[in-house]
């Protein structure tokens, strides 16, 4: 498992559905845990308690869909640390310890994120954090692609009282796994875009112009990305292009034209889709019409 891989699945194992979502947009992403930490009242004896039990290493329980040895470090200060001891590295959250008619939640907030568990500890003193489910951000990410299900609670044994950071590991930023799952939406429509051409070539003999033609079901701008249709030749070349809207996201363009075979005269359409080098928001350059064309300037070649 990648280290992308394993962040992405990791915060998916911790976002909990009790009338929370997770914000998104620049303008909402920090309405939710603003009013997570808005419940919290001054810190009471039980809450205390609370944190001096929590505050420590644990371990996940072993499961036949757990194969990963994962960590959870809880310090006494109110930051989670999720380490993967074979990737040798580690996720950086804060966490909050709320109390609410008699329930007890663990809070996990990293910058505009948020996410809601319920909180218990077994007879046998096992960490149980319950009601877990996959973000919307991560529903459309490759991790799960592959048939990763969540538990309805994960279990967790205490290994330690030591909360320090083992030597030599790798802090990775949540944003990195959330970028990965914005881009999956532009990778998954310019790929989309470029099937549906395909097949309207096939029926009219030239392509669509535009996203209401093409009739493909894709809006012209989501909250992360705008697509764009530009017809090179229209018998024989159309870009199709998602352009980032925010900082940290990489574009996306894709090319369907018309290729011969040298047993075959028969032309027909094939297709070519590529990622900026790096996260802009910039249109992407024209693809070179030539026998094979190549990624634009910037960009390079992905399945």
């Amino acid at each position: 498992m990648s280290k992308l891989n394993y962040v992405t699945k990791v915060f998916a194992s911790l976002a909990i559905a009790i009338s929370i979502n997770i914000g998104y947009s620049a303008t909402s992403k920090h309405h939710i845990p603003d009013a997570i930490a808005a419940e919290n009242t001054p810190v009471s004896v039980e809450t205390k308690q609370l944190i001096e039990r929590l505050t420590g290493q644990w371990q996940l329980a072993p499961s036949v869909s757990n194969t990963e040895s994962l960590n959870f470090i809880f310090t006494a200060d109110g930051k989670l640390y999720i380490v993967s001891t074979s990737q040798k590295s580690a996720l950086a959250l804060e966490y909050q310890v709320n109390t609410n008619n008699g329930q007890i939640y663990l809070d996990v907030l990293q910058g505009g994120f948020a996410s809601r568990t319920i909180l218990d500890f077994s007879q046998k003193g096992q960490l149980i954090l319950q009601q877990l489910v996959i973000p919307a951000v991560f529903q459309y990410s490759s991790p799960f692609s592959g048939g990763f299900f969540l538990p309805n609670a994960l279990f967790l044994n205490r290994i330690s009282n030591d909360t320090s950071l083992p030597k030599d590991l790798e802090i990775i930023p949540l944003q990195s796994g959330v970028s990965s799952a914005r881009q999956s939406e532009a990778k998954t429509y310019v790929g989309s875009m470029n099937r549906a051409q395909q097949a309207f070539f096939l029926e009219k003999n030239y392509f669509a112009g535009n996203l209401e033609t093409l009739q493909v079901g894709i809006p012209s701008e989501t909250a992360n990305y705008k697509y764009q249709i530009i017809v090179l030749d229209s018998t024989k070349a159309v870009q199709n292009i998602a352009i980032a809207k925010s900082d940290g996201l990489k574009s996306y363009t894709g090319l369907v034209y018309l290729a011969k075979t040298p047993n075959d005269p028969e032309p027909y359409t094939t297709t070519i889709l590529c990622e900026s080098l790096t996260a802009t928001r910039q249109s992407p350059p024209k693809f070179i019409l030539k026998p094979l064309p190549d990624c634009p300037s910037g960009y390079e070649k992905i399945n």
